[in-house]
């Protein structure tokens, strides 16, 4: 199973779900798949926001405060680059970054394939 695939899954449950799983797919693309999380950590830890990492590689994977991703993120336009893809909002792409992001990180990093300084180790992506 796909990154995508398990994060679809996990955003359909979640109220807004086919707005989260339509913003997982679109971060991906931007990021270029999997191998791009490592340069979105990078980016936190750069914005200051390395404990929102911390947080999501411990497996606190509720939704955080859109605010705080959006400050995260400055300067990368990500915002507006997956809103651009996928036809959704800004508004509604940075509350839906808010709930993807954090099962994103902890899934690359609980499955070794990404640390929580945003180094990619190599690591294959588990089968299903």
């Amino acid at each position: 199973m796909s990154i995508f695939e398990s994060l679809e899954g996990m955003a359909k449950g979640m109220s807004r779900g086919t707005e989260h799983a339509a913003v997982a797919g679109g971060l991906l693309e931007e990021l270029g798949g999997p191998a791009g999380v490592a340069g979105l950590i990078q980016t936190f830890h750069q914005n200051g926001a390395g404990s929102l990492i911390q947080q999501f590689a411990n497996g606190q994977t509720q939704p955080t405060d859109p605010n705080a991703i959006e400050n995260a993120l400055a300067g990368t336009g990500l915002i507006d680059s997956v809103a651009q893809r996928t036809g959704i909002s800004a508004d509604t792409v940075r509350s839906s970054l808010a709930a993807v992001i954090p099962m994103i990180v902890n899934h690359v990093t609980a499955n070794g394939q990404v640390t929580t300084d945003g180094q990619p180790t190599g690591n294959p992506a588990p089968d299903a």
